[in-house]
Parts: structure tokens; sequence; C-alpha cells
């Protein structure tokens, strides 16, 4: 059993934890805080398409122009720490999108980096993600047409973590919560559970 699951939603962080998001006193370099995001979001990124088992027929979009690796680093104007604002996402769908197909999956697990603080030359020092000591994500595994109110969330309970002590811990409990929220999925041929198909609302 994982660290973070044996720990409940979070893995409790010291404040002074060496993760290497720079600190008020001692502000990472623009450069620098661009790399540290990088790095670690490039790592988990790595991480999770290595272990998460897909079904048939889907697959992983970091090297995607529009939801890959490089995209979620650079869209807001070139810059890992601002584009990092609103989380960083892994993506995986189906590889041949079909509007009408009511088994296929919608996978994002949002990678969040701890409290940053840096300072770009000439400028006073910033800090992002304040009171976040540690790593945290947000996950989605969806399933059903792309539309709203037609398809269905597979993850059962909390689908939030937060002031997880490392990358690779953050990533373990991430692809266990993928992997069981896919195990839930709708098979083709296989009876239909109540998958949401209303109009308004969507299904619980």
């Amino acid at each position: 059993m994982s660290n973070a699951n044996q720990q409940g939603l979070t893995c409790d962080v010291d404040k002074t934890s060496p993760l290497g998001y720079g600190s008020k006193e001692d502000p990472l370099g623009i450069e620098e805080a661009r790399a540290k995001i990088g790095d670690d979001f490039t790592h988990f990124a790595a991480l999770v398409a290595s272990q998460v088992q897909l079904p048939a027929g889907h697959s992983f979009r970091n090297d995607c122009p529009a939801l890959g690796v490089r995209h979620n680093l650079s869209w807001w104007n070139g810059c890992a720490v601002r584009s990092a604002d609103s989380g960083l996402g892994v993506h995986a769908g189906p590889q041949v999108v079909d509007a009408a197909d009511e088994y296929q999956l919608m996978i994002e697990a949002r990678f969040f980096h701890p409290e940053l603080h840096f300072r770009e030359k000439g400028r006073t020092a910033r800090v992002t993600r304040r009171y976040n000591p540690g790593y945290g994500a947000a996950l989605w595994v969806d399933q059903g047409r792309p539309f709203w109110g037609m398809n269905k969330s597979l993850i059962e309970g909390e689908r939030f973590l937060s002031r997880v002590s490392s990358v690779e811990v953050l990533a373990e409990e991430v692809v266990r919560r993928l992997n069981a929220a896919i195990s839930l999925r709708m098979v083709r041929g296989a009876s239909k559970p109540a998958l949401a198909t209303a109009a308004f609302g969507r299904a619980r």
C-alpha cells in the first residue's frame, strides 16, 4: 500500500522540507523556477503514463501538440511558471475519437507543484501556489460521449490529493486511483449500468 494511501488523502509535509521551490528568504531565479516545474512535471507525466493500465484503443497524449507535456509547460507565453498556475494536465483518451462512442474513456491527472518563491531579474520576489507546502493532483476518469450529461465519472471517493511529499509518492497514488477507476468501466458487450443519457444533469 502506498505511503499516500496509508495517510489518507494527504501526506504531511514539513514546511522546511527541501522540495526545491525556494523560500521567502531565498527565492529561485525565474529560469530556475521554470526548470524545476518542467523537470517535476515531466517526471510525473512519465511515471503516470508508464504505469496506468489503459484499455485497448486508448493512449496517453504526452506527445500531442495540443495536450502534451511541452504544450502544458509553454502555453502561457512560453513560461512554465505562469502556465502552471491552474495545474498541468496529463491526458489520455481514445486513439480514434468517436463522438457517438459511449464506452470511451476521458482521463486527466492534473499536477500541482508546491508553493513557489521566485524572482525575475530586477523585480520584487513573487510567490505562487501560496499555502501549498507539498505536491497535489486532481483526477478525472469519465466514460461516455464527450458531451454534457452524456458521460459518467468513474472516480470513487475523493479525487483531489494535496500536501504530498514527493513527485514519486504523488504519482504512485495517482496511478492507484486511476487504475481503480478504469477497472469500473462499462465494457462493450456487457450488460449496461446506468450511464448518463439525460439531457440535464450528470449521473452520480
